[in-house]
């Protein structure tokens, strides 16, 4: 004990805090001394039969891993990022319905200073014959495989369909040979109006990118140009690429060939970049097998620093095996929540590969929890048997692990109830993990350090095991612990002074003023791109895509069964509401005005004389004409829109009716999130007050936009009911609305730093950030709740306990986020936006958390802190719980000797008669033994506390085990005062002797 906390307890000891015995104190008491029971039975159980312990869990987690054979695989190309019961998938399915996938668009992305340039367009063409040159023979498998480009090409007039510059010439390599000069070719994009290979309406902006335009508004230059090539699809899901067939085997040919044209490409083309429509699926499954070796070495650096702080510098004491077996431990816990996982259906998502992560952040400090109550056993403790040890340590421990592992498991189980798959799932696997750990942890390691202790307390190599030394004297160096002696030195009493308290209240506050405007600024957004690998060639065409060309997603107006005959105006006018609106690029492409201009030419004329119809101001008069009309106008004029319609040939009539339709448009993709969220509200609305439950616009890329609505919405109902579970559980387990408050306020201010300083790092509220978020409220909660707990059980002044309280256990507390650093630490130097986005938070919760932790819930407590225990410590005491297994209600083998036996100069009882009006006080302290004890007259003793009872009840049970058998006597006040007086005059003896 410092000399200065020593004299701060003696000035206690005079004037001491009365503490009530109110309804509060008891249940604390009740809840705190009934799970040290618990944890000291289990730990004594454990410490009793270890190998089979160590057995038993083995066989179980194996038996829960045999649940991996339901093992579901899932990435960002399914629908795991939208919730479950979203419109959008019921929409996704009536389109897949109505209108099955046949095209696959697969792009090439050409850049150059200006890509009209002759030379640029003469190497273009160079890649155009390539492509078409792709073929597929004599395949191993099926000649169903086999393909060429004129077999899997989209027809359109009997010519296969591909949409460059180059169709201006109509691919003709002699035209394209002889140009020049770029004025050619501006003069021929100027002059063309309709594409001489489509037929169809020559729009030179969806072709170009970063367009230059002269004083006549014409385009003389441009940074960008796409290749568009469009083939048959015989797969029926466009994102399925385990399904082999033609058009995957082409596209997989396609991509290969695109990244060795870029790769030997020459000037003046700057990049050739390429996106087709199996490319999602195929890179995404590269961010599951990614930085494995990263997740290998964290996984060492954490045994490195297990076997380190666990363990001493000498061939006794190092703990290397003991570090193995409990990462091995952690493996086992990892191991039975995803086997448990996968049987009740759960999918692995491409944001899973951080659990490992998560778990050994945790799971170490579970370990650091438990060996730092074992190092902190008091004297009497340590001359007890290695099961009784055991059952001590786990007494201290267990109280923490269940505290911090508990509320993790339940912000979890609520992250569990969301509505978006891939968050549902993370959290059931996390949750399920956090309480296999919490198990294995106080099982599996215990008897792991219950071994390693044996064969320590027999002198066995800590290596080697077989050899065993008969006198080993350890080197001093090796008995200097750094960081208590540091915590204890210079961070307690330095940090608990009145300058340091209004340094560090200040700096939380500028901190927290800071990260307050941080998170105003923090941004809802996600993009599915963003979980690619960085050095994807699909990463870099969407970069590409993003520079040059103007962000907008390609959707379509759907309708279904309506009365189209009588629903003239209400197309016309949506249409037009659509063209109008600010979420709408250029003008809406669809059949309705194409059919209604049709309609006033001579053809139309012709048609509707052939059917014997009369045309009323150029618009059928019957049902029957303009269903007749229209089918004649897609089979001639109109036969771009002919895969728009959908018809019911089941009509009995002799004429075919609508069914289904749809139209083309170009949707703004805007950098708000709140604009884009509008821009679903806006077409919601419109569909619904024109078409009520018919219509709909829908589009593969809406995905993010609906994401983005709910993800937002999603995460502060879940931070919400997390914080108030997390709450309620603290409130249970610390039985102190004080502690509580204070510990939950050190939460909400490292969820305030990490959010603010999310901002500033450039990250955004996405599906992965709001897991990590509501991690977050765990991890904060591990830090501070530790050092809230212990505060309640150390005895003497508030600024006494506030010191012992980050010597006691903050050892524990930094090394925990320590290794939490290490193990994300390499996960900086990754190529996945999953890992490098939780290193970045779980940095800032590590750093904010520990700040909070070690820094200002001390500072806190010391000044506004809660009564301790009424079994509370001074020092290292008997707790309420050793004194009851130490009197005659204890087990027999925790009364190892009498007390006056006790050796150890550090060991510290401290016994305190409460008075409400004390007239008398006498102070004896011993220096050897710091047995600290206030003696008050008999007739002004009004009540003893617990530990003080039952302390003295085993002292006066002890001395009479003589004869082996213990006497239970009543005890008196008298009695009590002639037990501590013979208690001090033995001890006395023995220092004279």
């Amino acid at each position: 004990m410092d000399e200065k906390d020593a004299a701060e307890t003696e000035t206690s000891s005079k004037q001491p805090e009365l503490k009530k015995e109110n309804c509060i104190y008891r249940t604390a008491a009740v809840v705190s001394e009934g799970l040290e029971r618990f944890f000291y039975n289990l730990g004594y159980a454990v410490a009793s039969r270890p190998w089979t312990v160590i057995l038993a869990t083995i066989l179980i987690t194996t038996l829960f891993g045999l649940g991996m054979f339901r093992f579901e695989l899932k990435d960002s190309s399914a629908p795991i990022w939208i919730p479950s019961n979203s419109e959008n998938l019921e929409q996704q399915r009536w389109v897949e319905e109505m209108f099955p996938t046949k095209y696959r668009y697969n792009m090439l992305l050409i850049t150059a200073e200006n890509v009209l340039e002759p030379a640029v367009l003469k190497q273009m063409l160079e890649y155009d014959i390539l492509v078409k040159e792709l073929t597929e023979l004599n395949n191993s498998e099926s000649d169903l495989y086999n393909f060429n480009w004129t077999s899997i090409c989209i027809r359109l007039s009997g010519q296969c369909l591909s949409n460059s510059i180059l169709e201006l010439w109509d691919f003709d390599a002699e035209a394209i040979g002889k140009l020049e000069r770029v004025e050619e070719v501006i003069e021929k994009i100027a002059s063309t109006s309709v594409s001489p290979v489509t037929k169809m309406k020559f729009v030179p902006t969806n072709l170009f990118g970063e367009i230059t335009y002269d004083q006549d508004d014409r385009i003389v230059g441009a940074k960008a140009t796409k290749m568009m090539y469009i083939i048959e699809a015989t797969t029926t899901n466009e994102l399925d690429t385990k399904v082999v067939g033609p058009d995957l085997l082409w596209e997989k040919k396609f991509i290969d060939l695109a990244v060795n044209l870029d790769k030997e490409k020459k000037d003046p083309i700057k990049g050739i970049d390429v996106s087709a429509v199996r490319s999602f699926r195929d890179e995404s499954d590269k961010s599951f097998h990614s930085d494995v070796t990263l997740l290998m070495v964290g996984v060492g650096l954490i045994i490195s620093y297990v076997a380190i702080i666990l363990g001493k510098f000498n061939e006794l004491e190092h703990k290397v095996y003991l570090a193995l077996f409990g990462v091995f431990g952690i493996g086992l816990a990892s191991l039975a929540s995803y086997g448990s996982a996968s049987v009740i259906g759960m999918f692995y998502g491409p944001i899973h590969p951080i659990l490992p992560f998560l778990l050994l952040g945790l799971g170490v400090d579970d370990m650091f929890v438990i060996v730092e109550a074992w190092n902190n056993l008091n004297t009497y403790q340590k001359t007890c048997e290695l099961k009784v040890k055991i059952a001590f340590t786990m007494q201290h421990a267990g109280v923490s692990i269940t505290v911090t592992s508990l509320t993790d498991f339940v912000a979890f189980a609520i992250g569990a109830t969301t509505t978006l798959p891939a968050l549902r799932s993370f959290c059931v696997y996390a949750a399920l993990g956090i309480l296999c750990l919490f198990i294995i942890q106080s099982t599996f390691f215990v008897a792991c350090l219950t071994i390693d202790q044996r064969r320590q307390d027999t002198s066995r190599d800590a290596c080697c095991i077989w050899i065993k030394y008969t006198s080993f004297e350890p080197n001093r160096c090796s008995q200097r612990v750094f960081l208590p002696w540091f915590l204890r030195k210079f961070v307690a009493p330095f940090l608990i002074t009145l300058p340091m308290k209004v340094f560090v209240l200040s700096l939380t506050v500028c901190l927290l003023a800071l990260s307050t405007y941080g998170t105003y600024l923090l941004k809802t957004d996600s993009d599915l791109s963003w979980f690619l690998p960085i050095d994807s060639y699909l990463k870099r065409f969407f970069h590409t895509q993003d520079k040059y060309f103007d962000k907008l997603l390609a959707a379509n107006l759907y309708i279904g069964d309506i009365d189209y005959f009588n629903s003239r105006y209400e197309l016309s006018n949506i249409t037009r509401e659509l063209e109008q609106s600010r979420y709408i690029r250029g003008e809406v492409i669809g059949w309705h005005n194409g059919f209604s201009t049709w309609l006033s030419t001579q053809e139309a004329a012709n048609a509707a004389y052939y059917y014997g119809e009369s045309l009323s101001d150029t618009y059928p008069e019957t049902k029957e004409g303009f269903y007749k009309l229209l089918n004649a106008y897609v089979v001639r004029s109109g036969q771009q829109y002919y895969e728009s319609l959908q018809w019911n040939d089941s009509n009995p009539r002799n004429y075919r009716i609508l069914k289904a339709s749809k139209v083309s448009l170009l949707v703004n993709d805007f950098a708000s999130s709140e604009d884009d969220t509008a821009s679903l509200s806006f077409f919601e609305e419109l569909t619904n007050r024109y078409f009520p439950d018919k219509a709909f616009i829908w589009s593969i890329n809406f995905r993010n936009l609906v994401t983005n609505r709910t993800i937002q919405k999603e995460l502060y109902l879940n931070l919400g009911l997390a914080f108030i579970a997390v709450f309620i559980v603290t409130l249970i387990l610390v039985v102190d609305i004080i502690t509580c408050t204070l510990v939950c306020m050190c939460v909400i201010f490292t969820l305030v730093n990490v959010c603010g300083f999310m901002h500033f790092w450039g990250l955004t509220i996405d599906t992965l950030t709001s897991i990590l978020l509501i991690l977050s409220i765990g991890l904060a909660i591990d830090y501070s709740a530790h050092v809230g707990h212990t505060f309640r059980t150390i005895a003497g002044t508030r600024d006494v306990r506030a010191r012992r309280t980050i010597t006691t256990i903050g050892p524990a507390v930094v090394n925990g986020g320590f290794s939490t650093f290490l193990a994300i630490v390499l996960l900086s130097t990754s190529n996945s936006y999953v890992f490098i986005t939780f290193f970045k938070v779980f940095f800032l919760v590590v750093t904010f958390g520990l700040f909070q932790g070690i820094c200002v819930l001390p500072v806190i407590l010391s000044w506004f802190g809660p009564p301790a225990y009424i079994f509370a410590r001074s020092g290292v005491a008997l707790t309420s719980a050793e004194a009851t297994h130490v009197s005659l209600a204890a087990p027999p083998h925790t009364l190892k000797r009498e007390p006056a036996q006790m050796k150890g100069a550090e060991d510290v009882v401290s016994l305190h008669a409460e008075t409400a009006a004390s007239n008398r006080h006498e102070t004896t302290v011993l220096d050897r033994n710091y047995i600290e004890m206030t003696i008050a007259k008999p007739s002004q003793v009004e009540q003893t506390t617990l530990a003080n009872f039952s302390f003295l009840e085993a002292v006066n049970s002890v001395e009479k085990l003589g004869t082996g058998l213990a006497v239970e006597q009543p005890l008196t006040c008298d009695k009590i005062i002639l037990d501590c007086e013979e208690y001090l005059h033995i001890e006395q003896s023995n220092e004279l002797s």
